[in-house]
């Protein structure tokens, strides 16, 4: 069993992510078949894979399928030193990234980097194709302060004005050390990056599948076809906070390569959320084990309270409630609606 240290890094950093929750979440897991029907930055599944578990993940978004296939799926293949050279070559690009993301997002110099690299990363196929996009992915969130695409103008705008020193005097340490990566030469970021992928790159024995495909048609389709999961983890989006594709939307626009990009991933963020969670469990009845993460604040104005998810997993089998304990921020709710990052709870659901 390969050891867990630093095979999280690989993943992406997103909203909602489990890496510092897989020591409560996977205990749970029965220790075959895992499918995560809400895959999101892949931490929960590289530990399932880690495990030695068969793994079938599945996420509705591009972002989280580079994910699937470059690390879920491949157990062999490795970013090289060349690979990243590589990214640096002269070629012919339409220049996407430059015209619809400077001054707001990047700075010129990073765009026309980012146009150059995303052309030769698609000028790859299979596994190397989704580790360079990957790696890409990775390095345009860390440039972002906490992966937001919401700000950042004014600090480019005063880079390209020169004010560096201006800039960084008013800064916080976090936005400071996004300011120095946006002027740094990407090399060495892509490099560290590089390394950090390729650390959880490995083989579990397994055949491992990775998908890209709405959650209830995915359940559909193992179901259809017979596969034998003895657990499903369902992650969904939180009721009452950030919209992922909202959040995410510069960067699913970028990997996609063009402006306008949609996905239907609302189903858990509206206001018949408790229909879309039975419309779930239903389709899952084949899976013997169900472990279901969720996060509430008592003092918001939305959410699902455990007992009320509880309530509605129990209409098809008996189930546990668990509160974790884990500090995190639902939708920026302590900066936005002056309720305190403390009043957040964490809690699985496990069906017995």
């Amino acid at each position: 069993m390969r050891k867990r240290s630093s095979i999280f890094e690989s993943t992406m950093p997103f909203l909602g992510g489990k890496r510092r929750l897989v020591d409560v979440i996977a205990p749970h897991f029965e220790r075959e078949t895992l499918a995560d029907v809400f895959m999101g930055g892949g931490a929960v599944a590289l530990e399932g894979k880690r495990m030695g578990m068969r793994v079938i993940a599945n996420d509705i978004a591009y972002r989280s399928e580079i994910i699937g296939e470059a690390l879920i799926e491949n157990g062999q293949e490795k970013l090289t030193e060349e690979d990243v050279y590589a990214l640096f070559l002269p070629t012919e690009h339409d220049g996407f990234i430059r015209s619809n993301y400077v001054p707001n997002v990047f700075i010129p110099e990073v765009a026309e980097f980012l146009d150059t690299a995303f052309a030769n990363a698609r000028k790859r196929t299979g596994t190397k194709r989704a580790l360079l996009m990957l790696l890409l992915s990775r390095y345009v969130l860390s440039l972002r302060q906490y992966g937001s695409f919401q700000v950042g103008r004014k600090d480019n705008e005063m880079l390209m004005e020169g004010k560096v020193e201006e800039l960084l005097e008013i800064s916080s340490h976090s936005r400071g050390k996004k300011v120095l990566y946006s002027m740094a030469h990407p090399l060495a970021l892509l490099l560290d990056l590089k390394d950090k992928i390729n650390r959880g790159i490995f083989p579990n024995g397994q055949t491992n599948e990775a998908y890209r495909m709405d959650c209830f048609d995915f359940l559909e389709m193992l179901r259809n076809r017979g596969e034998s999961v003895d657990t499903a983890y369902f992650d969904p989006p939180y009721f009452g906070t950030t919209v992922y594709s909202d959040h995410y939307r510069v960067l699913d626009e970028i990997l996609a390569g063009r402006l306008g990009t949609e996905m239907d991933d609302r189903a858990f963020n509206e206001k018949g959320v408790l229909k879309s969670f039975e419309r779930l469990f239903t389709l899952a009845e084949f899976i013997p084990r169900w472990v279901v993460s969720m996060g509430y604040n008592p003092a918001a104005s939305s959410g699902i309270g455990g007992e009320e998810l509880l309530r509605i997993v129990r209409k098809f089998r008996d189930a546990d409630l668990l509160p974790v304990q884990h500090n995190w921020t639902i939708s920026n709710i302590a900066s936005k609606r002056g309720k305190k990052q403390d009043e957040n709870v964490e809690y699985l659901i496990v069906t017995k």
